[in-house]
Formats: structure tokens, sequence, C-alpha cells
């Protein structure tokens, strides 16, 4: 298995960035995002129509494209952790996790005996390059990376045990979900919010685990940075396309328009 570049930069205390993919699926994305110089792709399956056959050659793209991909599954099981991984995933994204034995499980699923339960098969996990079997799941097991998303009051309330798991590479918050199930609907600066997002700091710090945030705005990465966040997760291709279609439009519309008003 190929190096992870972004788990290999968390362990040099280096921070990495890279958008969610949602809704393009096309090999020239993945090869614009790597040479823009993204560490890692975000790609998400769990709110798109995403299918397997796009998803796998996002993933091998990726792989051929030196950005590490990363796919969060709609939910905390084993046949969607596998499947990404047999198409030769980097790393899993497990959302929604709320206690320790969903953490367990979660590295369970993504390792090989004797660190978890994984199952072997296929040569797209290893990017079609062979290996002795004993090597293949030393590096694998070494490699891919395990991301959990805490997204609820409940997982807040048992950060301290899901942050203790080994195996762990990162802990990322879901603000737009979290923010609602604390009962402030998106208000970043509520001071109930703030206190969440620095008790995921701290947290992660004590257990030597890498803390995620998740933000459309690549300014507010200061701040988040400052704190102590290293997996910095900016934007998703849906929002670029719209904004940068927006601001064309706009623009076009003013050029339009005082033309047409000068004739």
């Amino acid at each position: 298995m190929q190096p992870n570049k972004t788990k290999s930069l968390l362990a040099a205390g280096q921070a990495v960035i890279g958008p969610t993919i949602m809704e393009s699926w096309s090999v020239a994305v993945v090869r614009i995002m790597a040479a823009a110089g993204f560490d890692y792709l975000f790609l998400d399956t769990e709110h798109t129509s995403i299918g397997s056959e796009s998803l796998y050659t996002l993933i091998q793209m990726s792989l051929a494209s030196d950005i590490t991909p990363l796919v969060r599954v709609v939910d905390l099981s084993y046949p969607l952790v596998s499947r990404a991984l047999d198409m030769g995933a980097q790393g899993i994204i497990i959302p929604r996790v709320e206690t320790r034995e969903q953490a367990e499980a979660a590295v369970s699923y993504v390792k090989y005996p004797p660190l978890g339960r994984r199952g072997a098969g296929g040569d797209a996990r290893y990017g079609y390059e062979r290996r002795p079997m004993q090597q293949a799941i030393a590096e694998a097991n070494a490699e891919t990376m395990v991301v959990l998303m805490v997204e609820s009051a409940r997982g807040l309330e048992n950060l301290d045990e899901i942050a203790s798991v080994p195996g762990l590479d990162v802990i990322h918050i879901g603000p737009q979900d979290l923010s609602i199930s604390l009962g402030i609907p998106w208000q970043m600066d509520h001071p109930r919010l703030q206190e969440a997002i620095a008790h995921v700091v701290d947290t992660c710090q004590r257990h030597g685990v890498t803390a995620g945030q998740n933000d459309r705005d690549a300014s507010n990465f200061r701040q988040w940075y400052e704190m102590g966040f290293r997996f910095l997760c900016c934007n998703n291709d849906l929002n670029m396309l719209t904004s940068a279609a927006q601001q064309d439009a706009r623009v076009l519309r003013e050029i339009v328009g005082s033309s047409e008003i000068g004739g």
C-alpha cells in the first residue's frame, strides 16, 4: 500500500488541508484539487448519491495523483467500510459517533487482525501493486486512517472515552449537526458551541489524537488553527462552483446593465 501522505504529515505535527467532494465525480476534479495543493479529499457518500463505480474511480485517481482519498461512509457499518477500503480508500470517516463502543467498532472494521476484523480481498485496495500477504497487512494497518465525527451533545459527553480508543487518527467536528444538537443551529459564535469546540481540542490533545474542523470560509481557519485544529476540511465542490458562478454572473450583469443604461 502506498504511503498515506496525510497520515505522515499529521504524525510529523503538521496541519493537513482538503475539501469535501459531493457532486463532482470526474477524474478532472481529483486532478484539479491535487494540483491546487490539497493533501486529501473528503469523499462524501453520506449526503450524496454517489455510486460505487464513481467512488472507485475517484479513489483510484486520487492514489494516482498523490492526494489521500478519505471516504465518509453513510453509517457505521462493516459492509460500507470494507467496500470503501477494498476500492483503495486510505481512510474512513465515520459520522455521528457517540460512544466508545462505536469508536472501537470503527477501528475494528478498518484494521486487519490482530488489530481488528477486516477481511482481505481484491487488488484495488493496494492500487494494484502486489504485496506478500504479511507485508500488505502490516502496511494497511499502519497507513489506513480512522476519522470519527462528533456531531451531537451525547458525543461530547462521551468524548473522553471515545478519544481514548487505540487506533484513532482524527476526531472531526461536524459543526452544523453539533450546533443543531446543542439547540443553537449554526450559531457559530454562541458561547455554548465555542465551549464545545474548545473541549474537543483539549480532549484530543490529551489523548494524542488530531482534532479536525470543517468550515466553508478558508479565512476562518486561522482561528481554528490557532485553537489547535490540524485536520482542516475547507469548503466543498458544490459551494466552490456556486460561489464562482454567482460572482461571475454578478460581474457580468453589472457590465451588461451599465452598458445598456449607457447606450
